[in-house]
């Protein structure tokens, strides 16, 4: 880190407070992670690196859903799963779709739900992530049991 900063690589320095981040969250840190992904944020949003935007927003929003904050991890997953349609990355489409889905799911927001899991589904198998797959499977299941509900 010092000789990235050193160096003036804010990329890099970035990077490595997200890693600093998640070695300090499993370590039950968490406010101290949560104020390095917030640094990594500004700094990938001063770069206008869209990557690093989704990537932080997905790892804040992680924090906050082990604090139980869906108010507050919510629109973390909306940005985070936006700019990765733009990017086209399956992989978090798949991941952070699936998170975002069941808050939607869990808010009522059915349709919409059904939507993300189908969207984040096509993604999990372009990716050829199978265990995803299948719980987006078991999900969009749910989604059918709901409307058949209704």
């Amino acid at each position: 880190l010092p000789t990235f900063e050193r160096i003036g690589d804010t990329s890099s320095v970035a990077v490595t407070w997200s890693k600093i981040a998640d070695i300090l969250q499993q370590r039950g840190e968490v406010d101290e992670a949560f104020e390095l992904q917030l640094k990594r944020l500004e700094v990938n949003e001063q770069l206008g690196d869209m990557d690093g935007i989704a990537a932080a927003n997905w790892a804040l929003a992680q924090i906050d859903l082990s604090r139980q904050d869906l108010d507050a991890a919510a629109p973390r997953l909306i940005t985070s799963f936006q700019l990765l349609l733009q990017l086209q990355r399956p992989d978090g489409i798949a991941v952070v779709g699936k998170y975002l889905g069941q808050i939607l799911l869990a808010a009522g927001e059915r349709g919409r739900a059904r939507e993300m899991f189908q969207t984040s589904r096509a993604a999990a198998a372009k990716a050829g992530f199978a265990d995803a797959v299948d719980q987006l499977d078991e999900l969009l299941k749910v989604t059918d049991d709901e409307n058949e509900e209704t």
